[in-house]
Formats: structure tokens, sequence, C-alpha cells
């Protein structure tokens, strides 16, 4: 195990394991004095109101998420190196921090058809500005589980990346904007005339009290159901479209002794993922988002009859999907070894990584329920306020706000292009059909599950309940849980 700390923690590191065990046992203000007494942070006398804010909301984190003995400072695990996308501590260098003449770009964007797109966009970068050495400081981990920590981290220490990716919506304002960590962008939104070309609920998400904060990078649709296009073929099945056809589905495949349904919970996220798609699908828009604004209760019909699926459906995944990250339970639809899986357009990026062809290799269609929802993740890179090279960082902006760049780009991800200004006739198949839902803009609906929707708090402390419930299968015990968690941190 690779273990990655900023250098003023060796001396922490090796002298305090047996302070750093309270963590496990502590809760917030034990977490705050700890952290003061290892001077890894400042007093709180020095900290503004935003940033308490912004470091309660990562030590609740640290609480609900069950990492806290090591999460200060076991920040990054996996392959290390800059060629392999990942930061080892010598990389990290203080004095190397702020090199003028590097740009810095923190991601998490290492699995398959993410790694190759985020190379296209460096690549591409340098090729225009040689003279600029880019540092990717991507961090491995599905939907940034591990990338965010580190961010908070190096946010909280002062020594932030040039740039960094973060969902727009509540994850960007809750989080980084009510920490006073950003630049504004809106002088660069009204130059390059950037709100002419995103649509208006995508600049809603980046934008707070009349400033912008980040630019859209993607349009990823998380409602969509991923299949082996010859194994339903096989058994006269048709994809499944609402949350009752995938039950119908999944029972019909397990008769045939098959696996239906891929699973991959290693990151957690996936469960949550799953529930808001239910949830999407079988409640009104208008109800999904009082839920999420804590104007419903989580205790309504809807919630009882997603959980009421997801029990059943639970019963028949592969019993391996604790050790699967999302990816290796799309490999799964690919080697025929399940049939169904439900996950977002970054999917897309992952078949087209391996090299598998749509309507030939495997199939997908939303699904969505009656109102056709298009549950939304929008991938955007903003501009820390303590970054030295504000000028590379505009540069950076400027180039992948580019129609032809975030054309390609989003073609590598699998997600749709954020701009309006992009043809949807010219883009693949899928593709085309999500970029016209988004610029319909007819129930556009925030992830919970990726940030858009919810305080990250309460993110967390739902990924963690429905983990339990995948357990458990409590469902009137989940109920009244998740009542109390809304109750606490879905403030209206």
């Amino acid at each position: 195990m690779k273990i990655w700390y900023p250098v003023k923690f060796r001396g922490i590191l090796q002298s305090g394991s047996r302070k750093l065990t309270k963590f496990k046992k502590s809760r917030v203000l034990q977490e705050l004095k700890l952290l003061q007494k290892l001077k890894v942070l400042p007093g709180l006398r020095d900290l503004a109101e935003g940033q308490i804010i912004f470091l309660l909301i990562l030590i609740m984190v640290i609480v609900f998420s069950g990492t806290a003995s090591f999460l200060p400072f076991r920040l990054l695990q996996g392959p290390v190196g800059k060629d392999s996308g990942s930061v080892r501590a010598e990389d990290f260098q203080a004095e190397e921090i702020f090199n003028p003449a590097e740009l810095e770009i923190f991601s998490w964007w290492t699995a398959p058809g993410e790694r190759e797109g985020l190379e296209y966009l460096i690549n591409s970068f340098q090729e225009e500005y040689p003279e600029i050495e880019v540092v990717n400081a991507a961090v491995e981990g599905g939907a940034g589980v591990n990338a965010k920590d580190v961010l908070k981290i190096r946010l909280l220490r002062n020594i932030p990346p040039d740039t960094f990716q973060v969902h727009a919506g509540a994850e960007l304002k809750d989080t980084f904007i009510a920490g006073d960590y950003l630049n504004p962008l809106t002088e660069l939104w009204q130059e390059q005339g950037w709100q002419e070309v995103f649509p208006e609920k995508l600049t809603e998400m980046v934008r707070k009290k009349g400033e912008y904060y980040s630019l859209p990078v993607t349009a990823h649709r998380s409602n969509r159901l991923w299949y082996n296009k010859e194994m339903l073929a096989d058994y006269g099945l048709q994809p499944p479209r609402t949350p009752d056809e995938l039950l119908s589905t999944v029972k019909a495949l397990a008769e045939k002794d098959e696996i239906p349904l891929a699973l991959g919970s290693r990151n957690l996220w996936p469960i949550t993922h799953l529930f808001e798609t239910l949830l999407a699908a079988l409640a009104e828009p208008e109800q999904f988002e009082a839920l999420v604004r804590g104007k419903r209760s989580w205790g309504s019909p809807e919630v009882e009859r997603t959980l009421e699926i997801m029990q059943e459906l639970l019963t028949h995944v592969n019993e391996d999907h604790a050790s699967l990250s999302w990816h290796e339970a799309c490999e799964l639809i690919l080697q025929r070894e399940a049939a169904l899986t439900v996950m977002g357009t970054w999917a897309r990026g992952y078949f087209a990584a391996r090299n598998a062809s749509l309507d030939e290799d495997y199939g997908s269609v939303v699904l969505a329920g009656e109102n056709q929802v298009f549950l939304l993740v929008v991938d955007t890179f903003a501009m820390p306020a303590a970054t030295e090279n504000q000028s590379f960082t505009r540069k950076w902006l400027e180039f992948i706000s580019r129609r032809e760049i975030q054309g390609k780009f989003t073609e590598i991800l699998g997600a749709a292009p954020p701009r309006s200004d992009i043809k949807s006739e010219e883009l693949i198949s899928g593709t085309r059909e999500d970029h016209l839902d988004l610029l319909n803009q007819q129930n556009l609906l925030p992830s919970i599950a990726h940030g858009a929707a919810a305080r990250e708090v309460f993110v967390n402390a739902l990924n963690q309940e429905l983990n339990v419930f995948l357990y458990e299968n409590d469902i009137s015990g989940t109920l009244e849980e998740l009542k109390l968690l809304a109750e606490i941190y879905l403030i209206p």
C-alpha cells in the first residue's frame, strides 16, 4: 500500500500513530482538537466563518465515512508516479508546488475512458502551450471518493492545485464556494460569452449570488441501464426502462440461473446511485426535488417503494460486488457474466476504451419511468483562490471550453457535451439522445449520489445508510434513518 502525505506531515505520521487512533472514537470537537494538536490545522480563531463551515463538513465526512483513523494521511493509494496518473509524496515537495512553469491539474479521471479523455485534454493543451509543463495530479477512486479528501486537505493547508475537477451544484456551492476557496470566474465567463452557449440549468449550477465559479466540461446522464445484448436476446427479453420492468427482467434472468444485475459496491456510492435512479423514476419530478430540498418526508411512499424494489434487486447481484469498482461491474456485462448494470454515461466511455461497440457488444436505455427524467451530473473545473498560476489556469479554462475540444472530449468520456452550440445530430447514438434531452431542459434533476443535489455530509451519510441496507434489508428501519438524516442535513 502506498502512503501519500504532504512533506510537513512526515514527522507527525512517524511519531503520532497513537494519537491518530483517537480518530476512530472521537466525534467532531475531538477531531478538531486533535488536528490542531498535531498542527495539521491552524487555530479556529484564525479561520474565517466560511472556512469553519468547510472544516466541519470535512470532519463530518470523516465521521460518516468510517475512515477517520487514516483519512488526513493515507490520502492516496494505487499506482504512483506522474505517468500512472497518480501523485507520489516525492512529487509533492513544498518547494515544487508553486513552480511558475507548471500547471497542476487535479481530477479523479483514472478509470478506462476517463483516463483517455483526460490525456486528450492535456496532450491537446500541451500542443498549443508547449512552454507550460502540465502536471497530471489525478487521484484514483471512482466518483472522486479519494480525490475529494486529498483536495480538501490541500485547500485547508493553502497548497492548492492550479485547477481542479468539481461537480456542479451543491458540491461546488456548499463546500468550496462556502469556504471561500475559489476565485470567481465571472469576468472570464463574460469575456468568453459562456452564458450564451451553456443551458440555463447548467449555468445555475455553477453560479452563486451572481458570480460564476467553474466551467462545465461534461453533462453526464446518470440514470442509464447497460446490458449484454446477446444474453437478453437469447432469453427473448427486452431491455427494461422502468423500475418495475427492471425487477421483472431480473427475476426472469434469475430463473435461467444467470447473474441478472452487476454491481460494484467497493466505494459505497454505487448503491446510492442505484437508489436514486429508481427513486427518480418512481417519483414525480416535483417530489424528487422536494425530497432533496428537505421539503418532503423521506418516509414518503415513493421512497418506501424504492427500497422495496431495491431489496429484491439486491438478492440477484454478483456475490463479489463488495470487491468491485463501478467499471469492474461493467466488465461483467462485456464478459457475459451478468446481464444488466445501472450506471451513468461514463460507462459508455469505459466500453469504448475496451473497444466494445454499441448495439453489437452491449446496449443501453434510459431507466427513467414515465416522466423521462434526466439525472444530471456536470463535471466542471474551478480556480482555487490561492493558486499562484492564475494566468495558466485561465489558459486551461479557455482551452477546454472550446467547441471542438468539448465535442471530442465528451465523446471519449461518453458524456453529452454541455455546450448548446454543438449539433446533436453530429453526435454518436445514445449521446445524441442525451444531448437533445439536455437542451430541452425538461425534467433535469440534479444527482444526489454525485454531489449535485445535496450537501456532501448528507450524501456521505446516505451512502453509509444504504450500504447498511444492502446487508440488513430492513426497510422500516432504513426509512426511519433516512427521515432522521434528512431532518438533520437537508434544511429547507
